[in-house]
This record gives structure tokens, sequence and C-alpha cells, in this order.
């Protein structure tokens, strides 16, 4: 595929989503129209093929996980050059809390390991840290604390299943085990409730409250959509 193409195709997708998840119908209609004259003008490489529309049609339905960052082989040739450390650098710049530039970049290294062991779109992780806490390394909220909002309780047992060393609360309020102990406790959500909507919704109101919601009413609550739409923003700036 030529670069003009992938440009054309990937530019379709993010539009295909958006129109999809904010607009009215009658938009939704003017904006597949356009979708489909943006394919229909894509160059196909000469020798291998007419790239067809059947993908961004498809990616008009509602995604099942818009932050998942697991990608297949194809995926990775066609990736972003862009160095991801340096767009939550960037987006950590907009934390209602203010880092240090040295901060920024200890807590975007932290946030880009972690999300690439446990399968995150790191600029998810950053949406979800900036709405929690506002990038405060010693944020309460309630009994919740660090850059995250762990439950000191919560945490001591999700470190325990993961072997990890427990400190008491001071362990929340140091950047990289409150994000590593956060990434799994949303792991183990979603594991346990089957669906990421889900688990996100529970990782604000607990799995007791979450167990008998749909998908769609998780997406729904207050707390999901907080953190789609912030993460939807950070998309189309550094996407």
């Amino acid at each position: 595929m030529t670069t003009q193409a992938v440009h054309c195709y990937r530019h379709a997708l993010r539009l295909a989503r958006w129109v999809m998840v904010r607009r009215p119908f009658h938009i939704v209609v003017a904006a597949a129209v356009g979708i489909v004259v943006l394919v229909t003008l894509a160059p196909a490489q000469v020798g291998t093929g007419t790239f067809l529309p059947v993908p961004v049609i498809q990616s008009a339905l509602p995604p099942p996980v818009t932050f998942s960052a697991r990608k297949n082989e194809e995926d990775d040739d066609e990736a972003d050059t862009a160095d991801p450390i340096d767009m939550v650098v960037s987006a950590l710049s907009y934390c209602s809390s203010a880092l240090s530039p040295a901060q920024r970049l200890r807590v975007a290294r932290i946030i880009q390991e972690e999300s690439e062991e446990h399968g995150y779109d790191p600029l998810f992780i950053t949406a979800l840290v900036q709405i929690e806490s506002g990038c405060s390394f010693t944020a309460r909220g309630g009994d919740a604390i660090g850059l995250v909002q762990l439950l000191p309780s919560t945490a001591r047992d999700v470190a325990r299943r993961a072997g990890m060393p427990w400190r008491g609360e001071r362990t929340l309020t140091e950047p990289s085990s409150s994000i590593s102990l956060g990434l799994r406790y949303l792991g183990e959500l979603e594991e346990q409730l089957g669906d990421p909507y889900r688990a996100v919704a529970a990782y604000n109101l607990g799995p007791a409250r979450v167990a008998r919601m749909s998908s769609l009413r998780a997406r729904q609550t207050r707390y999901v959509r907080k953190i789609l739409l912030r993460y939807e923003q950070l998309l189309d700036r550094y996407a």
C-alpha cells in the first residue's frame, strides 16, 4: 500500500469512529459518503490488487475495545513512527497538577513500559491518570491514593497476588508501583468481567456494582464517559 493510501485509510478509520460515537445520524451519513470518496480516491500500488473499502465500512461499527494497544503484525508494519514516550510527555504537560520536565519524562516512561506490558494504549493510561489524580503523585480522593487512585486495601491484595512488595500507603505515592498496581487491577477486572468497558466502570464503582451491567450501560456511566472523552481528546491531538 502506498504512503498516500495508508494516510487516507487511517484518516477514514478515525473519522468513522469519531462520527459514530459523537455525531447525529444525518452527519454520520454525510461522513460515510466522505469516507467512500476518500477510499475510492486512495491510489492502489500497481501489481498488489485493488485497495478495497471493506475495512473502512466495518470500522463504522462501534469497536469492542477503543483503548487496547494490542496489534497484529500487519498493524505493526504500518504503525506511526512517532515516539510514544514523547507523545505522553507532551500530554502530561496538560495535567492540572504541574509536573517538572524531569517528572513528566519519568512518568511517561513508566506509563509506556506498563502499558506495553499489560496491553493498553499509553494515551489511554495517560487519560486515566489525568482524570483520576490530575497527575499528582500524592493525590487523595477519600481513601484512594496516588496517580491512579487505588484504595490501599485493594492495592495490597493486588500486590500480594502479583508478588509485588507492599510498603503500606507510601507504595501508592511512588509512580512506578502506583501505575503498575493500577494496570494490574484493571487487567484483573477485565478478566473477571469479560469486557473492557465494564472493567473501567468497575475500577471506579467496584466490581459488585458493575456485575449485572451490560457493556453498553457501563460505557454510558459518567466515569467511563469522562475517561473515554479525555482519551479521544488525546488521540485527536497526538495519534
